[in-house]
């Protein structure tokens, strides 16, 4: 059981989901109640990983934590959902650590000039700098284990971020907003972790910041800065409206200030100020400022060329108004296979060129089968499965209207139409059962497998041998989860490709037990470009023997504009592991920045209330050897930071 309880600690990845009602089951009462990272599942897993490695000291807070879990079980049904994890096992583990203290010899972190200024801005419980708070943060935000001169706060309103903006600056101490953490928890291990985290200073945590409005006429939602993209789209989808979103978990005004919201909606909805009418601001002197105020200067400018690389951001947003979208009654999904790369983005820029999909997207198999697969040992047979017999390497997802689908329809060779999706959806572990299967090594020699599988005369066959059925993949978790699992997969949403696409509660499976590092960036939609970009990346996870794919390629402006994420995926745990790592980050940036028409997505990183226009176009010339040199000497300069 101790190992156990050690092992799902520490292949805890921060996905940040335990905080996102996406199940329908209620979220964590602890977290809800007290709001810091602690008192949700995954800060408490670090604040075991904490006292295991003896990090901090027990401390009164620690009893307040672990007495708020009631062991009600909620984590364990999200957790399980998406990363096959059981927190109640450390939960338990925690509360028999605690039940070990002497409370009579526990004592509170002691205060000093800033907590208590801070406390006079937010209220005596949303700031802190006790080690047992500070310590969830770790891997999220914080960087090294001293909690020195370390405080979090959590602002309900704009008016207390400025003045913690102001309180912060008289003392001369950093300080960094957080969303939810997941693309933090992605680089802080890395060689990025001292540019983009906090190693002192004020953590202003986002969370409580949970204000959002509707207005259906005007098809806006202004919300402010803990709003997650889930909380959104629920929101605007009972009023028939949609937003351009990205993962579930992801905070709205975060990801669209320091990534510009990277979707497959994007086809359609844009990319960055494209989403947003007006946005509130807290600047670093701790003024309240917006977009749309003609006094301030031009926030939407930005630089081209290698120095326009920022790794924090200028401004602090705490609230948006945001552009809604109708929900179209016609729409469906549709999913086209490929065995390869260059066809799968041949086909993809022609629907992007004459704007067809609301939604569109190149998924590699290995994404693909990520998503769908309910545990990492399924997701591999099942893409072994589709690759090799099926001959499906990538696939083009399209959610269109009734015109767009007859086009689809009229130059497509095979479509996976939504009933064939849901059924596959709703099988994956028996097709992943079928590694090697006579039946299917027959049918790989067939001249075009995945036409005979989804479209010919083989298609009736296989949904007799697949059975999909909720049962089916209820069968995968736990036997004290089955019920449960039934009832989920039962319900309609679930298998809906097009719900699904909406709300993107499946991307965060990526973080199943292990991390990746996200290459690649925007790019000159010309498909000799992307299939080197492509390469480039490819060829240096290769190198350095770290587990790697493509995840996805989206389209922007008509075709003109392109998205590529390629991932290095690795085990977290494993420190040997970490050189390799850094040396391929370091190697791809530079394999990118020699390509002429692209920016990666370092160069990228906060400009997301730019104009697309201003960061796009154009697209730069790749670097020459000296000034790649160059290049090398000032990101050595940032990461010694």
């Amino acid at each position: 059981m101790a190992q156990q309880v050690n092992k799902i600690a520490e292949k805890a990845t921060h996905c940040g989901m335990c905080k996102v009602n996406f199940l329908g089951t209620g979220l964590c009462p602890a977290g809800v109640r007290h709001g810091y990272v602690a008192y949700w599942p995954d800060g408490r897993m670090e604040l075991f990983r904490a006292l295991q490695e003896k990090r901090i000291t027990p401390s009164k807070k620690l009893l307040d934590i672990v007495n708020a879990c009631n062991l009600c079980g909620v984590c364990d049904r999200q957790c399980c959902f998406i990363t096959n994890l059981r927190p109640t096992v450390v939960q338990k583990a925690l509360k028999e650590y605690a039940a070990g203290l002497d409370p009579s010899k526990l004592k509170d972190a002691l205060g000093d000039t800033v907590l208590t200024e801070l406390q006079s801005v937010v209220g005596k419980q949303w700031a802190s700098n006790d080690p047992t708070i500070l310590c969830a943060y770790t891997q999220t935000i914080h960087v090294g284990n001293s909690y020195a001169r370390l405080y979090v706060t959590m602002p309900k309103t704009a008016e207390e971020v400025a003045k913690i903006v102001k309180v912060s600056n008289q003392h001369h101490l950093p300080y960094l907003p957080r969303g939810n953490g997941t693309f933090l928890s992605v680089g802080l291990k890395t060689m990025l972790a001292n540019p983009l985290g906090l190693q002192h200073g004020i953590i202003i945590d986002t969370g409580r910041m949970k204000t959002m409005k509707i207005d259906p006429e005007m098809k806006t939602a202004v919300v402010q800065a803990g709003i997650n993209a889930y909380e959104l789209q629920q929101a605007a989808s009972a009023h028939g409206l949609r937003a351009c979103l990205g993962e579930a978990e992801a905070y709205v005004c975060s990801n669209v200030a320091s990534h510009g919201i990277i979707s497959t909606w994007g086809n359609t909805y844009g990319w960055g100020a494209d989403h947003f009418i007006d946005a509130q601001l807290v600047d670093h002197e701790g003024r309240i400022i917006r977009l749309s105020d003609p006094s301030i200067g031009n926030l939407y400018a930005s630089p081209h060329g290698m120095t326009s690389l920022t790794i924090t951001p200028s401004h602090i947003t705490t609230e948006m108004t945001l552009k809604l979208h109708p929900i179209l009654p016609d729409e469906h999904a549709m999913f086209i296979p490929f065995e390869h790369f260059e066809d799968a983005v041949d086909f993809a820029m022609g629907l992007a060129q004459r704007s067809i999909g609301l939604s569109l997207v190149v998924l590699s198999s290995k994404y693909f089968s990520d998503f769908l697969c309910p545990t990492e040992v399924i997701a591999r047979n099942f893409e072994y499965v589709i690759r090799t017999h099926f001959k499906v390497q990538y696939i083009v997802a399209v959610i269109a209207g009734t015109c767009d689908c007859r086009y689809i329809e009229e130059h497509a060779q095979v479509i996976i139409d939504e009933s064939m999706m849901k059924a596959l959806f709703l099988s994956t572990p028996t097709l992943a059962s079928l590694k090697d299967n006579p039946l299917l090594k027959t049918i790989q020699d067939e001249s075009d497998p995945a036409h005979a599988v989804f479209a010919g005369p083989l298609k009736p066959y296989l949904l007799q041998i697949l059975h999909p059925s909720p049962e089916q993949l209820a069968a995968t978790y736990p036997s004290d989860l089955r019920n449960f699992f039934t009832a989920l997969y039962s319900r309609p949403e679930i298998s809906d490709p097009v719900w699904l696409h909406a709300n993107r509660i499946l991307p965060s499976r990526m973080l199943r037990q292990h991390m990746f590092m996200i290459r690649g960036g925007f790019l000159k939609a010309d498909k000799d470009l992307i299939l080197k970009f492509h390469d480039v990346i490819a060829a240096v996870g290769e190198k350095y023997n770290l587990d790697h794919a493509l995840g996805f390629i989206s389209f922007y402006d008509e075709g003109r504009i392109a998205f590529l994420e390629y991932d290095y995926y690795y085990d977290h745990t494993e420190p040997k592991v970490y050189e390799h790592l850094n040396n391929a980050i370091v190697e791809s940036l530079f394999g990118e920045l020699s390509l002429d028409g692209v920016l990666p997505l370092e160069y990228v990183l906060h400009k997301g209330l730019h104009r697309k226009e201003h960061v796009f176009y154009p697209l730069s010339k790749g670097l020459s050897e000296a000034e790649l040199k160059q290049l090398q000497a000032m990101i050595q300069q940032i990461l010694e930071v």
